[in-house]
């Protein structure tokens, strides 16, 4: 009699070669969203490549090794904000996180709302666990969204009450907003298990409670941790940020430099995330606004920016993709 649980050899090896040809497809949609970028960058080329030649002097040698070795720790705190939540899952390694979130990065940068990071950080989870692990993706993002909330709206009053911009008008409305985002965010922390009962209620939404119900069972110390991570990798990339600026002779104390990037982390948060330019377009707006208050270089801001952009998320994305077009998932 025919084991009928056996699995039929033509049927896996279509499988496999199908799989590659995905893998294959999504590394050349990668690479070709890379050079679209950068061809609809093209008039800034110019700009930035006269910066940069201002900014090869060796004062800025040190700056520059301690940038690219920031690189590492962004990605790094990231990964083990990841492992953190991925343990009330499985137990992953760190190798296996910092791999995941590389792979997230890469098939993000192709889809709307940074679909693809959900993706690419379930590729270590058994097919049943998948869904359990959109509830932690959630929640770490949900924490990392706050922490750019909290140093954002300190920092607009900061820039507010510096630049001499009255609290009333449209700033005030967004002040308040911000506060108001805040306790909401502290109270979604501590009520958090009223989530998945809220869902449970909700007719078109009950059938996705099962991928938050895992929020029930984060302790705060688990939280806390999740938090940790986070605050870590902000601050690595606000130090990067502070860094890439000095280096591009942005004359402005390092208070006010700090600032201006906890700003432009604000806008890029807050504003919907449907781009395929890994937030470029968002960063360089709001980093000539806000520089529009100070009189400093605006090309030596943009190249800065667009720098930043380059071994922050062009460089991860190219590793994370040549991960995507290796690695071989469970399905």
């Amino acid at each position: 009699m025919q084991n009928t649980n056996e699995t039929n050899p033509k049927t896996s090896i279509l499988s496999e070669k199908l799989f590659s040809l995905v893998k294959t497809l999504l590394f050349v949609l990668i690479v070709w969203m890379l050079y679209k970028t950068f061809k609809d960058k093209q008039q800034n080329i110019g700009d930035l490549i006269v910066e940069c030649q201002k900014a090869l002097v060796w004062e800025n040698l040190w700056k520059g090794i301690l940038l690219i070795l920031l690189i590492f720790f962004n990605w790094g705190f990231e990964a083990k904000k990841w492992q953190q939540l991925a343990l009330k899952i499985e137990d992953i390694s760190f190798q296996e996180a910092f791999k995941g979130v590389l792979m997230g990065l890469s098939l993000g940068f192709i889809t709307p709302a940074n679909l693809g990071d959900y993706a690419g950080r379930m590729w270590k989870f058994q097919h049943q666990k998948r869904a359990e692990s959109i509830g932690a993706i959630l929640l770490g993002n949900g924490i990392q969204f706050y922490i750019s909330l909290l140093f954002g709206t300190l920092s607009f009053v900061y820039f507010l009450v510096t630049q001499h911009q009255l609290f009333l008008g449209f700033n005030a409305v967004i002040v308040i907003v911000l506060a108001i985002s805040l306790f909401l965010g502290f109270f979604a922390y501590q009520k958090r298990h009223l989530f998945y009962l809220l869902i449970l209620k909700i007719p078109f939404l009950k059938r996705f409670a099962h991928t938050i119900k895992i929020l029930e069972h984060f302790t705060n110390q688990e939280v806390k941790k999740v938090f940790f991570w986070g605050l870590m990798r902000y601050l690595t990339i606000s130090l990067q940020f502070v860094l890439v600026l000095l280096i591009f002779q942005i004359k402005l104390n390092l208070l006010d430099l700090w600032t201006i990037s906890c700003l432009i982390f604000l806008v890029k948060t807050i504003v919907p995330a449907i781009n395929f330019l890994g937030d470029l377009g968002i960063r360089e707006f709001s980093a000539i606004y806000f520089f529009s208050f100070y009189q400093v270089n605006t090309a030596a801001v943009i190249a800065a920016t667009f720098v930043l952009w380059l071994i922050n998320i062009l460089f991860p994305v190219l590793v994370g993709s040549i991960l995507v077009l290796k690695t071989r998932v469970s399905i």
